[in-house]
C-alpha cells in the first residue's frame, strides 16, 4: 500500500476530499498531511524495536582507535541491546557517565572487562580493540520507507513510497494526529491506534512458547512447551 492510498483512508474518515496526490500538492491539507505522515511514522519507529528495521552491526579493531562511526543508517540502538566482545566472549559494560569514561583513561588498573560509551555521535571502546577483535550488537535503522524502485530511504517523499511497517498502524496514528492537531475529539482514534500498536508489538518478534522442565539429553536442542494457557489481564 503506498502512503498515498493510507491519506487517501485516512482523508475518509477525518471527512476531507479524497486526494489524487499528496506529495507535489500545494494545498494546506495535503501539506500538513505529507508533514504530518513522516512524523507519524518515525513515531511508531521509536515505539519498539521492529525486527524489519533490527540491523547487526561489528566493529572491528585496527590495534589503535577507540572511536567507531555510527553505521549511515542508525536511528537508535535496540533498547535492550548489549555490545559482545570477541575478546571477553560477554557483553561489555555500558557507561553513560563521561566522567567514568574519564577515569577509565586515567586510572592505571588493569580492566577484566571492556566498556564503551556513545559521544561525539561515535561508538568509543575500551581498552583499545586489538586488531581484526569484534564486538557486535543490534541497531535500529533509520530506513522506514521503500520507494517504487524498491530502494529504502527515510523518509516519505513520492506518492507511490510505502512504509516498511504497518500501513494500517500508520493510518490510525494519522487519523488521531490530525484531530488533537485540530482540537477535535480524538480519545477513541487514540485508543484504536494503541490497541493496534500493541496488537502489532506482541506479534512482531514471533510466538513465545511457555516452556517449563528439562527435556532428556535424547531431545538435545528440542524444548518441552507447556501446553496450557496463560491468562490475565491484558
Amino acid at each position: 500500500m503506498s502512503i498515498l492510498d493510507v491519506v487517501k483512508g485516512a482523508a475518509t474518515v477525518l471527512g476531507m476530499d479524497v486526494p489524487s496526490l499528496v506529495y507535489g500538492a500545494t494545498g494546506r491539507e495535503m501539506v500538513e498531511m505529507q508533514e504530518l505522515a513522516n512524523v507519524m511514522a518515525a513515531e511508531i519507529a521509536d515505539a519498539h524495536d521492529w525486527q524489519k528495521l533490527l540491523i547487526q552491526h561489528t566493529f572491528t579493531g585496527d590495534g589503535v582507535s577507540d572511536e567507531f562511526d555510527m553505521p549511515s543508517n542508525f536511528l537508535r540502538m535496540q533498547k535492550t541491546s548489549s555490545l559482545w566482545s570477541s575478546r571477553w566472549q560477554w557483553a561489555t559494560e555500558h557507561l553513560t557517565s563521561p566522567d567514568q569514561w574519564l577515569e577509565l583513561q586515567v586510572t592505571p588498573i588493569a580492566t577484566v572487562n571492556g566498556y564503551w560509551i556513545i559521544y561525539g555521535d561515535q561508538f568509543h571502546q575500551w581498552p583499545v580493540m586489538a586488531d581484526t577483535e569484534t564486538v557486535k550488537f543490534f541497531y535500529v535503522s533509520n530506513q522506514l520507507v521503500v520507494a517504487s524502485d524498491a530502494s529504502i530511504k527515510t523518509m516519505f517523499t513520492e506518492d507511490a513510497d510505502s512504509f516498511r511497517l504497518s500501513e494500517e498502524l500508520l493510518k490510525k496514528a494519522i487519523i488521531y494526529r490530525w484531530k488533537q492537531n485540530k482540537g477535535q475529539a480524538y480519545e477513541q482514534d487514540f485508543d484504536d491506534y494503541q490497541d493496534t500498536l500493541l496488537r502489532r508489538i506482541d506479534t512482531d518478534s514471533g510466538s513465545k512458547p511457555v516452556v517449563s522442565g528439562q527435556p532428556p539429553i535424547s531431545w538435545r536442542g528440542r524444548r518441552v512447551v507447556w501446553p496450557g494457557t496463560v491468562t490475565g489481564a491484558a
